[in-house]
């Protein structure tokens, strides 16, 4: 039954394993953010925390997940950059 989509699988995780690990994670960690924020709040419990419109939590967790790998690399950064000073 799988014999058509087991080759098609295996090309994605090999090209997916052939990025490199911040490539990796910035397609990974958006939609566990995502999932992890539907399944704690969900869409009703992001209306009722206080904002004014109803934010859709996967949306919300999207835009979480890219600000904090975003937000780590450039952490990273500077640390290498101020280690490299000192």
């Amino acid at each position: 039954m799988f014999e058509r989509t087991k080759p098609f699988a295996a090309a994605i995780w090999k090209r997916f394993r052939g990025y490199p690990l911040f490539v990796q994670l910035l397609l990974i960690v958006p939609i566990l953010c995502a999932i992890a924020l539907t399944l704690l709040v969900g869409n009703i419990g992001l209306a009722l925390m206080g904002t004014a419109v109803a934010i859709n939590s996967v949306v919300a967790g999207w835009i979480g997940g890219v600000l904090i790998l975003v937000l780590g690399k450039a952490g990273i950064i500077v640390a290498k950059e101020h280690k490299k000073k000192g």
